[in-house]
């Protein structure tokens, strides 16, 4: 079927807008806008108006000036996008409004179609066709998004915007989804907390008699300290904290531990990163340290639990009978490949398996008190309190074993994370 029978049958019933009539064509000729081809074929089926008696609904010529003829015209709403496209520009400011306290450099709009539109839409294809058309989707949100970009400078995004912009005409309304904001970062652990928030298991974060009402199972984190700050300057709603490994508990940290920190839905993301470093740095001291902070994504976050960095570390142990200097000679048989079982303490929840990892050297020392001080450069995911103690055997070869003798670990300190 040609152009101009199909555009008859589009304009027999009632008024079709130029961009709805447009965009049965959308994929014939680059360069040109839906407006304006249907603009270029309303002007031929007029001037074919003028010289035959065309059944098109006389509301589709209601701009057009007729030289020949009088043909009554009215003003209607266009009955597939219900004057939509004629209401942009009020949509836009609408769309602007919401966002004005926002800071993005990105954005990316979206469109949830009513029912109506949808069933416009489909009786539209059933008139003219799907061979040569775009969605109304399509094209709502392209020129939508042209317009809030010339009015924001900002760029749109497909894949990874600040912020995205949903208008629901299902439910009239404008929706906003506001991007993680993503900070990397490295720290170090001078106390011994935990690295991130751990909620309290009987009320799950919502506050009880167990946990103060607090909603924590411990006074704060690293990720409590490092994020507070951030929070404020942001204006987040949380944060997410992912750590490259983590250390228990009761081990400090004086490695920089590399971390990448997510903010929930900022609305500030122009920070003074080198100034929040220094405030966190000061209202922290003598708890952790960070330093490197800068911009990250989440392209990075996933590289950052990717990888599994060697450590070293630092344990200082008390066997339970005197040690020599000979007997510590043995430790040397640490390095090599060690064999651990999930190690009893957290068997609850880890897979009961035994694993095989790499201790690629190992020094000692041993006090006037018998007191050892053993560093270990050891491959990512070595129980380093189990290859001391033993772990009841779950462990081989262990401290333990070698010395012939009960092993407490007093102390463990993780010295330097061997990132590439």
């Amino acid at each position: 079927m040609q152009i101009i029978d199909i555009a008859k049958r589009i304009l027999k019933t009632g008024y079709v807008c130029d961009n709805c009539l447009g965009r049965q064509f959308a994929q014939l000729l680059s360069g040109c806008t839906n407006k304006e081809r249907g603009k270029a074929v309303r002007l031929i089926l007029a001037m074919q108006a003028e010289q035959d008696d065309e059944k098109i609904h006389p509301a589709n010529f209601r701009e057009l000036t007729f030289r020949n003829k009088t043909i009554k015209t009215e003003k209607a709403t266009c009955c597939v996008c219900e004057g939509l496209f004629e209401n942009l520009p009020q949509i836009s400011k609408k769309i602007l409004k919401e966002i004005h306290d926002l800071e993005y450099d990105t954005f990316h709009i979206g469109v949830r179609l009513s029912d109506s539109l949808l069933k416009n839409e489909e009786s539209l294809w059933e008139t003219s066709g799907i061979e040569t058309t775009e969605s109304i989707k399509k094209e709502l949100t392209r020129e939508i998004g042209k317009l809030i970009q010339k009015k924001t400078k900002k760029e749109v995004d497909l894949k990874t915007p600040d912020i995205v912009i949903l208008l629901n005409l299902d439910k009239n309304a404008i929706e906003l989804t506001i991007n993680s904001l993503y900070l990397y970062g490295r720290y170090k652990k001078h106390i011994k907390i935990p690295q991130t928030k751990h909620y309290c298991p009987d009320c799950h974060g919502n506050g009880c008699d167990k946990c103060n009402w607090r909603g924590l199972t411990y006074d704060t984190s690293v990720q409590q300290l490092i994020a507070e700050p951030i929070l404020e300057a942001t204006e987040g709603v949380d944060t997410k904290f992912h750590g490259q490994g983590r250390e228990d508990i009761d081990v400090l940290c004086l490695g920089w531990r590399p971390f990448v920190i997510e903010v929930i839905e900022p609305a500030k993301r122009q920070l003074e990163l080198e100034k929040l470093k220094t405030t966190i740095n000061k209202t922290c001291a003598k708890k952790i340290e960070i330093d490197s902070l800068r911009y990250s994504g989440k392209k990075e976050l996933q590289e950052l639990k990717s990888i599994h960095p060697d450590k070293t570390y630092l344990l200082t142990l008390k066997p339970k009978k005197p040690v020599t200097e000979k007997d510590l000679e043995k430790l040397d048989a640490l390095v090599g490949t060690i064999t651990q079982q999930t190690p009893i303490r957290v068997k609850h929840r880890r897979a009961d398996i035994k694993r095989k990892r790499k201790i690629y050297s190992v020094k000692y020392t041993k006090t006037k008190d018998n007191i050892l001080k053993v560093e270990l450069k050891t491959q990512a995911g070595l129980y380093i309190k189990e290859l001391a103690t033993g772990d009841d055997g779950r462990t081989e070869p262990s401290i333990s074993a070698i010395l012939d003798t009960e092993i407490e670990v007093l102390d463990l300190t993780v010295t330097e994370v061997h990132c590439r």
